[in-house]
C-alpha cells in the first residue's frame, strides 16, 4: 500500500515553516505604496535600491532588467502570502490593482501592446498570476468585468508566446519559463488558455527538459542561477498538477528527479549556491526541502519550505519515497564537464570544470576550480555583478576572474559583449579518479589558434584535506605561464617565503605553496548578487618557460600542510630533469608523516619505464603514496 502526505499550506504558513517569510512581509509593506526593492532570493537580476512606480515603461537605474523584473509579477507572491498570514484583503486588494495596472498600461494599450512585454517575462507572470487569481476570485475581490479582461490578457499573452516561439527556446531556459507559465495557468484555470496552445506547451515543455538536462541531471547552460531557474518552474508544474489530478509525463518527472540529485552538489556546505557563470550566492535550502517534498513526499520537521511551490502544491496527496538513496562524496557529471565533492561532515567542498561553454550565461572558466575547507570558501568564482555591456560585465566573464592558467596574459576564451564571446577554447577529454584515500580530476584544453595545450590535474587528498593541483603547459617557443587564484572576501593572504603564502579566513589559516617565479597581490571586483559589489583579492603566480613547464600549487590548513618540496626523479641510476615524463612532490605534514606525489604527464617510449623517487619506484599517470 502506497503511503501518502498532503500538502497543506495554510498550515505551513500558520506554523512559521515557510522561508523568508519576514522578506515577504516586509516587501508586501512597500508593494502597499507602490514601491519596489527586488531583493527576494529568487529574483533573477535583484536590485537592492527602493523605487516608486512611476512608469511601466521607464527604468529608474537605467537597466532593462529592472523593468523585465518589475513585468514578471513574482512579488505577487509576497502579498499573497501577506494575506494568509494575516487575512488581511488589503494585500489581495494590491495583487488586483497590480494585474490590473499591468494590463491597463501593457495590453490595453495596442500602441504598447506586445511592444513592451518579452517572451520570458510573459511566461514567468502567467505563473506568477495563476494562484494569486485563485484568491481574488474565490474572496470575490474581483468582479465580473475584471475576471473577463483579465481571461482576455491571459488568452492573448498565450497567444503572443506561441506566436513567438522560436528553435532557439528548445534549448533555452527562455523556453521552459514560457512553457511552464502556460501550463501552471491552464492547470489552476482550465478552458481560458486555448487548447491546442496548452497542447503545445506540454509537448514543447518534454521536449525542452529532454534537450537541456543532461543524463546525470545538469542543466548545459552551465550556469546554477538559471538551473534552479528551470527546476524550479518546472516543479511548480508536477505540483500543480499532483493537486489538480492531471497526467505528468514520466519522462518529466524523471528528468526531475535527476535534477534533483545533482541539485545537492551545486549548493556549497554554507548553504549558498555555487557561482559558476551567470550565478549570484543564495540561499536556496527552502527550494531543495520542496522539491524534496513534492517528488518524494519527504519532509523534515526542521525544514522551511519554498511558499511558491507550497502555493501550486496545497492540498497536493504525494506518495511517500520507501527509502531514500544515500548521498555519495563525489558527484561526476562527466557530460557536462562538471566535478564535485562535498563533505557535509568536515565541510569540504570542491568543483572542477572543464567543459562546453554553454549560452551566454556561460563564462570563460575552462579548468577553473572552486575550493572549500573547513566551510572557508578559499577559491572563489566571483560572480556576474550586471548584464550591461560594460568593462566589469566582460572582466567577471573572462579567464582573468577565474583560477586557470593563462599564457602570455591572456586566456583562449574571451567575451565580445554582455553576451557574445570572440573565441572558445577547444575542451579536451576529462579523466576522473576516486579511492579512499584521494581523488583526482584531469583536465585538458587547446587553442586551437595558438596551438597549444593546457592540462590540470587536480588530485584531492581526502583525508588531509590537501588540494594538490600540477599544471602542465605545452606550447612551443617561449612564453609566460601565469596562475590565477581568486580569494574569497575577507582573506588575507600574507608572504611567508618565496614560494609560500598563508591564508587567513575567519580565524582559520590556510597555507599555500607553489612553484612559479613571480607573485603579485591585486584587487579583485566580487559580486555576490546582480547589483551588489565587493572587493577582494586575487594572487597571480608567473614564470617564463620555453616549449613546455610543469607546475605545482598545493593548499591545505596550516595546521597539517608543513612544507612542499620537488623531487628528482631517477631512471637507469641517473636523474632525469624531464618533468613532463615524470614529476615528483614530497609534501611534508605534521609530525613525522609525508606524501610522495608522481605525475609521469608524457609517456616515456624509449628506454626504463620505471621511475625512481626518493627510493621508491613510480610507473603510470597519477601515483600517491603515503609515508
Amino acid at each position: 500500500m502506497n503511503k501518502f502526505v498532503e500538502i497543506n499550506l495554510k498550515k505551513l504558513v500558520k506554523e512559521n515553516k515557510i522561508s523568508y517569510a519576514n522578506d515577504y512581509l516586509n516587501n508586501s509593506k512597500l508593494l502597499l505604496k507602490n514601491d519596489f526593492c527586488f531583493q527576494h532570493v529568487y529574483d533573477m537580476e535583484p536590485s537592492p535600491k527602493i523605487y516608486h512606480l512611476e512608469d511601466w515603461q521607464v527604468s529608474p537605474n537605467g537597466d532593462p532588467e529592472w523593468l523585465y523584473v518589475l513585468k514578471r509579477q513574482e512579488y505577487l507572491q509576497d502579498l499573497l502570502y501577506s494575506y494568509i498570514s494575516t487575512n488581511d484583503l488589503t494585500y489581495l486588494k494590491q495583487i488586483r490593482f497590480f494585474i490590473l495596472d499591468w494590463i491597463k498600461n501593457n495590453d490595453d494599450n495596442k500602441k504598447v501592446r506586445f511592444n513592451s512585454w518579452r517572451t520570458i517575462d510573459t511566461g514567468i507572470r502567467l505563473l506568477n498570476w495563476s494562484k494569486p487569481l485563485d484568491y481574488l476570485i474565490s474572496k470575490k475581490i474581483v468582479n465580473s468585468n475584471d475576471i473577463s479582461r483579465i481571461n482576455d490578457s491571459v488568452a492573448r499573452q498565450a497567444k503572443y508566446l506561441f506566436d513567438n516561439y522560436i528553435e532557439k527556446y528548445d534549448l533555452s531556459n527562455w523556453g521552459v519559463l514560457i512553457t511552464t507559465g502556460i501550463l501552471t495557468f491552464d492547470s489552476e484555470h482550465p478552458n481560458i488558455i486555448n487548447s491546442e496552445i496548452a497542447k503545445w506547451a506540454l509537448d514543447k515543455f518534454c521536449l525542452e527538459l529532454k534537450l537541456q538536462v543532461d543524463a546525470t541531471g545538469v542543466h548545459w547552460e552551465q550556469s546554477p542561477l538559471y538551473f534552479i531557474e528551470v527546476f524550479r518552474s518546472s516543479l511548480c508544474v508536477i505540483a500543480s498538477y499532483k493537486t489538480n489530478n492531471k497526467h505528468i509525463p514520466d519522462e518529466v518527472l524523471q528528468t526531475l528527479k535527476r535534477m534533483f540529485k545533482s541539485f545537492d552538489y551545486q549548493i556549497k556546505p554554507n548553504g549558498k549556491l555555487l557561482q559558476q557563470g551567470d550565478t549570484d550566492a543564495i540561499k536556496v535550502k527552502d527550494l531543495v526541502a520542496s522539491a524534496e517534498y513534492i517528488l518524494y513526499g519527504i519532509v523534515h520537521s526542521a525544514d522551511l519550505q519554498d511558499f511558491l511551490l507550497m502555493t501550486f502544491g496545497d492540498k497536493a496527496r504525494i506518495i511517500v519515497a520507501d527509502n531514500k538513496a544515500t548521498k555519495k562524496l563525489n558527484f561526476d557529471s562527466v557530460i557536462s564537464g562538471n566535478f564535485y565533492l562535498k563533505d557535509s561532515e568536515k565541510n569540504d567542498y570542491w568543483h572542477i570544470y572543464n567543459g562546453n561553454l554553454g549560452s551566454g550565461h556561460g563564462h570563460a572558466a575552462s579548468g577553473h576550480i572552486d575550493l572549500t575547507i573547513n566551510n572557508d570558501d578559499i577559491l572563489i568564482d566571483p560572480g556576474r555583478f550586471t548584464y550591461v555591456n560594460t568593462h566589469k560585465r566582460r572582466y567577471l566573464k573572462s579567464g582573468l576572474s577565474h583560477n586557470v592558467v593563462l599564457l602570455d596574459g591572456a586566456f583562449p576564451t574571451t567575451p565580445l559583449n554582455s553576451w557574445k564571446f570572440k573565441t572558445v577554447v577547444t575542451n579536451q577529454r576529462n579523466e576522473v579518479y576516486h579511492s579512499t584515500s584521494y581523488d583526482e580530476v584531469k583536465c585538458s584544453y587547446i587553442d586551437k589558434s595558438n596551438k597549444y595545450i593546457v592540462t590540470r590535474y587536480f588530485i584531492w587528498l581526502r583525508k588531509l584535506e590537501i588540494m594538490v593541483v600540477i599544471d602542465v603547459a605545452e606550447y612551443q617557443g617561449t612564453h609566460v605561464q601565469t596562475d590565477n587564484w581568486i580569494l574569497a572576501p575577507g582573506a588575507q593572504a600574507k608572504t611567508i617565503s618565496k614560494n609560500n603564502f598563508l591564508i587567513k579566513l575567519h580565524q582559520n589559516q590556510y597555507s599555500l605553496f607553489h612553484s612559479l617565479k613571480e607573485t603579485k597581490i591585486t584587487n579583485q571586483i566580487y559580486a555576490p548578487r546582480y547589483n551588489e559589489l565587493e572587493k577582494g583579492n586575487k594572487i597571480m603566480f608567473s614564470d617564463n618557460f620555453t616549449n613546455n613547464n610543469v607546475s605545482y600549487t598545493v593548499i591545505g590548513k596550516q595546521s597539517t600542510l608543513k612544507n612542499v618540496n620537488y623531487l628528482d626523479s631517477l631512471r637507469n641510476g641517473k636523474v632525469d630533469g624531464d618533468a613532463i615524463h615524470s614529476f615528483s612532490l614530497l609534501i611534508d605534514l605534521s609530525g613525522k608523516h609525508s606524501v610522495t606525489l608522481n605525475i609521469q604527464h608524457q609517456n616515456t617510449i624509449k628506454g626504463n619505464k620505471i621511475y625512481y623517487v626518493d627510493g621508491i619506484p613510480f610507473y603510470g599517470n597519477v601515483s600517491v603514496k603515503y609515508q
